[in-house]
């Protein structure tokens, strides 16, 4: 049994294996060469000698290894003869040990078939049989080898780079070689050293036949190789063609390699940083400003939950709202690396990342552009550098396409251009054409817009791959797109071409490091391995990580691994740039992410309920990212963000046991009813998902783990209703007045309209003077929204228009500063200004004619409303007041609760909670007056300014105490009290940031001449001591709105609300000035009405407390600090009435009980039919009289009757038909109806017992009726 299954084993083997091994010596020169401290002979030949030195694998010398020279042809085939045979005889028992033996009989071939798809197939290695060998040289080794011990001679081959991984190919006679512990033996074995993926080395080997060979067969060995791929990670390269005669296989660093080959140039393996930076600097040189990623939140842009592409912080150029003096409206060429977040909206990646190896919920977006500058030829040319000189990707595996038309849209034509440049590059093949899906950019359904053109790798090569674009297959995959913005297209789909076209690109980082480092994924590349590394560090007991996917990743332990390194990547970011997890919109968006990530890992890694761990892996992230994003270098930002991801642990671990609670509750609910059995709703497993948040996937787990059906229908249902609606491309302004692009163009070159004069808008009296100043001005054009006209009349009652004027004294809506409003006339109109918006440098007067007509370059004046613009000044410097004063107040307060605790994270897990809260919040080191102040995490993040309220949104990180709410509505006015100017200073933008304290959104596009606004006794002074932290000494903030000229116009602040609208983010909201006096007398008129609710406790209605209590929370504008006063007090007399009419209620129950239980024994009259009573000794309602007929039914079980009783509003009775009236014919609810008419009053009820109500003074009349009705049934 045993020869025969051996012998069939190797003929199967020699019948299937495609690669097989023919040995061949070549004539070797006998040459001696010291290499360090042992000795190396190599047989030089021409093949080896050329070859050697690309190799990027396996080196051939290892430290202790010594080596002889094996001889000629014939020498060396009898050394392997010889050998061969001599382990063949002493070794071969070994192979089939009884265990051994037992799977071999019963798998054999079986297990040979299994093993060896999982070497094509789950690991991903490559068909090497394809490959040419390009040397045969031997070299004979001595020592221990990566694939066993003892003596071993190889022949080292260089294999090129396939797939993800270069590979050296070494043949050699080796010992121990195994394979799962299924056998032990000498084996002439085939390996191939590659570059992993999965930072470790696969040493593989195919069948080593030989004729005559009786050697055994194959291995599959997986080593860890650290020190090499340690080497890699630091670029070292191999030898140079001269270098080899030196040193044979040991990799130096050298400039360059033989040419010709995919690495030509330099060694091609980059870390992140470099590919980053190579691209920056690359661009840098070719004159582009470096513009710096913004936030992931969007400033200003409702459109979006999130940044998800390089060109959103670019929109309102391409848009035309830039400022032309601004940074970003001087930009004519930039590059950027910009933090993009796609979960949740129109771009949601969210529940596919971890199923594949290539969404992201985080990612970063390389990207150049063009403003009006350069265009197609240059960004291609830009383009084909970069990849081929740069990064050096090999010119054979890359593949262009561009627009090829598209036959409804004339308009459009084929990019013929495009191909025509890519020729210069690339054969005609290479550059495919492909229709709109694929190669056209819109921003929206109206908008810029044009061509693209994109750039695809193939990651095998030696082949045409072109079939393979755009078609979704891993090894052809997009790393560049080029979108050539040189349309504009309107509402009737019309292309007209814009003015000055634009280029906008985009390249993922994680894509292009994949193919640069040689792997198989984006998570194969240092930007996820340190995570990786983190999470095996935090869960010893889990595998590697091994880039299984579907039903290869039988536990989900790879799954689970890039969910998890993902998300920490995702939510590190969003709360570093200020997006807290919370219940709406984009906070809603972090908060799922964090609990799919931490839910991910309990249910595959087995984590118990109350381990805190997903926050722990912020600090692989910010090592990865803190190179290019400064912000993550801050200890205390670290800090804040692994506490609101611990908060949130905790806050879901609560949530877990509660969700899973409320599961088995449900479905034991079901079992208990017949027409729920066996199922689960869709509506219980969207509460499940949304409030719980739990995903479907872990539903349905639940679901068939309790043998019931989920209803996936009514789920998605409800799933698709609740969807959050971002449509990410939505850039059309939805102003009824939209000046685009092409129509500021068509000002400019057909009507030669010139940009409107704006400065007046600061040239008025912002003090106690009245101000009569106007400003005359032409009218350049008149804009009704659509077209452009010389002249209108007053005929359309109402319709809107649009002037545009030559210059203008109206302030327009900005900086979160309402516009102003006004009047534009001459002797011949006169024009109201209801609105008023700035667009592609063009002031828009937005209104409606009064009388008369307007034409084309009359002259007129404009006439603002400034005692309206006089209310929003003074709002809008008390905004000043309460940014200022809200930074002092909350750094007391934390200064005083930090109370003595250490600051910072320590790391211990230990540590509570609630001494670590204030970490990444409080910030000692800034000196005013000798005094250690905090910096707070308590920026703005919004306001609002018109002339009736101010509303000023903000960051901190708990919810804001009514004290200090006091507190800060006092000092603000303490500062109006002391009567500080209001000095606005025009400055260079730069020499303002170097004022210590200055406040300001960075996220505006500021010009570079800026207006900083001090409130402060003497701003000469700050400016010549500019050594000094003004943060908690007065209010300097950047800004272009308008204000008063002295606090004192504010005469008074009065907080009207304070309120939470989102995770750590809270609003509050004030009145100045008239408003103030207005809302104060309010309060104090609605008080007087209400008073007699404190004077009198005794007389106290609850009614006229409910009512009270409703009017002063739905007003809006009341002071909030009396409000909140008075509404506590009405709490607790509330509390009082009620509990008071609950003990009156208990008594009169009590009274009623006993009056029902007399009168029923009391009652000798058994001959009557039908008792009929009114109480009139009690005042009770329909309950109180429920009371008596339980007491009287008690003892009068048979007897009918009809009971009446009274209170201060109502009559009510019963009518219950018991066995006395049941042979009568009668209907309780028919009878009761007929009584209750007849005295106006309504019923209700059965056949057998029901009720009625009638005003309260229909008592005695309504027992008469009964008396009388009754007559007739008796």
């Amino acid at each position: 049994m045993y020869l025969f299954f051996h012998l069939a084993l190797l003929l199967y083997l020699f019948l299937n294996i495609e690669q097989r091994i023919i040995f061949k010596i070549g004539n070797c020169e006998k040459k001696s060469q010291k290499l360090g401290k042992g000795r190396k002979l190599l047989c030089k030949g021409s093949s080896l000698h050329s070859r050697i030195n690309v190799g990027i694998g396996l080196p051939i010398e290892r430290k202790g290894e010594k080596s002889v020279p094996f001889g000629d042809k014939k020498k060396g085939r009898e050394i392997l003869k010889k050998k061969g045979r001599e382990i063949f005889r002493k070794k071969g028992r070994e192979i089939f040990r009884k265990k051994e033996r037992e799977i071999f009989r019963k798998k054999g071939r079986e297990i040979f078939r299994k093993k060896e798809r999982e070497i094509f197939r789950k690991k991903k290695i490559p068909n090497f049989s394809l490959l040419p060998r390009v040397s045969k040289k031997w070299v004979y080794y001595e020592g221990k080898g990566s694939s066993g011990q003892g003596r071993r001679s190889c022949i080292v081959s260089f294999m090129p780079p396939i797939h993800t991984s270069s590979c050296v190919r070494t043949v050699c006679l080796s010992k121990k070689s195994s394979f799962g512990g299924l056998h032990s033996a000498w084996y002439i074995i085939e390996s191939y050293t590659c570059r992993s993926v999965h930072s470790k080395s696969i040493f593989f080997s195919t069948l080593g036949k030989k004729k005559k060979s009786k050697f055994p067969i194959w291995e599959l060995k997986m080593e860890s190789s650290g020190k090499e791929f340690e080497k890699r990670y630091h670029g070292e390269d191999v030898p140079s063609e001269g270098e080899v005669n030196e040193s044979v296989g040991v990799r130096k660093p050298v400039d360059t390699i033989r040419k010709g080959t995919h690495n030509e140039g330099k060694y091609p393996f980059m870390t992140s940083e470099q590919v980053r930076s190579n691209f920056i600097n690359f661009f840098k040189e070719k004159n582009h400003t470096v513009v710096e990623s913004a936030s992931v939140i969007p400033y200003n842009d409702n459109t979006l939950l999130f940044t998800n592409a390089g060109m959103n912080q670019f929109k309102k150029i391409f848009l035309g709202n830039v400022d032309k003096n601004s940074e970003l409206g001087k930009l004519k060429r930039a590059v950027d690396t910009q933090k993009c977040i796609r979960a949740g909206g129109k771009h949601n990646d969210l529940d596919d990342v971890g199923k594949d190896v290539y969404h992201h919920t985080f990612f970063e977006m390389l990207g150049n552009w063009s403003f009006g500058n350069y265009f197609k030829e240059e960004s291609i040319d830009y383009a084909w550098d970069l990849l081929t000189n740069v990064y050096k990707l090999n010119a054979n595996r890359l593949y262009v396409t561009y627009f090829g038309g598209d036959k409804n849209i004339p308009s459009c034509p084929e990019d013929l251009e495009t191909k025509k440049i890519w020729s210069k590059y690339l054969d005609e093949k290479r550059i495919l054409p492909f229709g709109m899906k694929e190669n056209f950019w819109e921003m929206a359904e109206t908008g810029p817009c044009g061509p693209c053109s994109e750039i695809h790798y193939d990651r095998i090569g030696n082949r045409d791959a072109s079939h393979l674009v755009n078609k979704d297959d891993p090894s052809v995959l997009e790393i560049w797109n080029i979108v050539f913005m040189q349309y504009n297209k309107d509402e009737k789909k019309n292309m007209n071409k814009l003015p000055f076209p634009c280029i906008d690109t985009g390249m993922g980082l994680e894509r292009i490091t994949s193919i640069l480092q040689n792997v198989h994924s984006n998570y194969d590349t240092d930007l996820f391995i340190p995570i990786f590394k983190q999470i095996k560090e935090i869960f010893n007991y889990i595998p590697d990580y091994e880039g299984k996917i579907n039903e290869e990743d039988i536990n989900k332990v790879d799954y689970a691994y890039r969910v998890i390194s993902d998300h920490i990547r995702c939510v590190t970011i969003a709360i570093s740039d200020g997006c807290l997890p919370g219940n709406e919109g984009r906070n809603y968006v972090i908060r799922r992410i964090i609990r799919r990530a931490v839910r991910v890992g309990k249910q595959v890694f087995n984590i118990k309920s109350n381990v805190l761990w997903f926050y722990r892996l912020v600090d692989s992230v910010c090592k990865i990212l803190s190179d290019c994003f400064k912000d993550l270098q801050n200890e205390e930002k670290v800090n804040y963000i692994k506490n609101t991801i611990k908060q949130e642990e905790m806050l879901f671990n609560k949530t877990l046991e509660k969700g899973v609670d409320k599961f088995h509750k449900i479905v034991k609910k079901g079992e208990n009813n017949t027409n729920l059995q066996g199922t689960f709703s869709g509506k219980d497993a969207f509460d499940l998902y949304t409030s719980y948040g739990f995903p479907i996937d872990l539903i349905e787990i639940m679901c068939e783990e309790k043998n019931v059906k989920l209803n996936m229908k009514e789920f998605n249902d409800l799933f698709k209703k609740h969807q959050l609606i971002s449509d990410t491309n939505n850039f059309k302004i939805t102003k009824f007045f939209d000046l685009p692009v092409e129509k500021a163009y068509e000002l400019k070159s057909h009507y030669d309209v010139l940009p409107t004069v704006d400065y007046h808008k600061y040239n008025w009296k912002n003090n106690e003077e009245k101000n009569d100043i106007k400003v005359e001005a032409v009218i350049q054009v008149i804009y009704d929204g659509t077209n452009f006209l010389d002249d209108i009349e007053h005929t359309d009652e109402g319709k809107k228009y649009a002037l545009i004027l030559s210059e203008t004294n109206f302030y327009y809506e900005n900086g979160g500063q309402i516009y102003d409003t006004g009047l534009i006339k001459n002797k011949h109109m006169n024009f109201q200004v209801l609105n008023v918006q700035k667009m592609n440098d063009y002031v828009l007067h937005i209104g409606v004619l009064l009388h008369g007509g307007i034409k084309r370059y009359d002259i007129v004046e404009t006439f603002v409303n400034f005692e309206r613009r006089k209310l929003v000044a003074c709002n809008h410097t008390a905004t000043h007041l309460l940014n200022f004063v809200i930074r002092k107040v909350l750094a007391e307060y934390v200064t005083k609760r930090e109370d003595g605790l250490q600051n910072g994270f320590t790391g211990n897990d230990d540590v509570k909670l609630e001494e670590t809260q204030l970490n990444g919040i409080v910030h000692k080191e800034d000196k005013d007056d000798g005094k250690l102040l905090p910096i707070l995490s308590c920026d703005q993040k919004g306001s609002l300014v018109d002339e009736e309220k101010l509303r000023f949104d903000f960051s901190f990180f708990e919810s804001i105490d009514i004290k200090l709410i006091d507190k800060i509505e006092k000092e603000i006015n303490v500062l109006i009290k002391e009567e500080l100017d209001v000095t606005v200073k025009t400055m260079d933008l730069r020499e303002s940031k170097k004022i210590k304290g200055i406040r300001a959104i960075f996220e505006e596009d500021y010009a570079d001449k800026v207006n900083v606004v001090f409130i402060d006794k003497n701003a000469n002074n700050i400016l010549h001591n500019l050594d000094v932290n003004y943060t908690y000494l007065c209010s300097i903030e950047l800004c272009g709105g308008t204000h008063i000229a002295n606090t004192k116009f504010l005469n008074d602040f009065i907080i009207t609300s304070e309120e939470s609208i989102g995770k750590g983010i809270y609003r509050i909201s004030a009145v100045t000035n008239q408003k103030a006096e207005e809302i104060k007398k309010k309060f104090d008129d609605l008080y007087v009405k209400y008073k007699h609710i404190f004077e009198d406790p005794n007389e106290n209605k609850l009614t006229d407390v409910q009512s009270y209590k409703r009017i002063l929370k739905e007003d809006k504008f009341l002071p909030y600090l009396k409000k909140n006063y008075i509404l506590q007090n009405l709490e607790k007399i509330e509390k009082n009435i009620i509990e008071k009419e609950k003990n009156m209620q208990k008594e009169l129950f009590n009274k009623a009980t006993n009056v029902g239980k007399a009168y029923a024994i009391e009652d000798k009259k058994d001959n009557i039919l039908l008792d009929l009573k009114f109480f009139k000794e009690l005042n009770g309602n329909q309950k109180v009289l429920e009371k008596i007929v339980q007491a009287y039914s008690k003892h009068k079980k048979t007897l009918s009757y009809f009971f009446i009783i009274t209170d201060e509003s109502n009559t009510y009775c019963v009518f219950e038909i018991k066995e006395s009236l049941k042979n009568k014919n009668m209907q309780a609810d028919v009878f009761m109806k007929e009584v209750m008419k007849s005295v106006d009053g309504n019923s209700g009820g059965g056949k057998n017992k029901a009720f009625g109500s009638a005003a309260k003074d229909k008592g005695i009349e309504l027992k008469n009726v009964v008396q009388e009705a009754i007559k007739k049934y008796l």
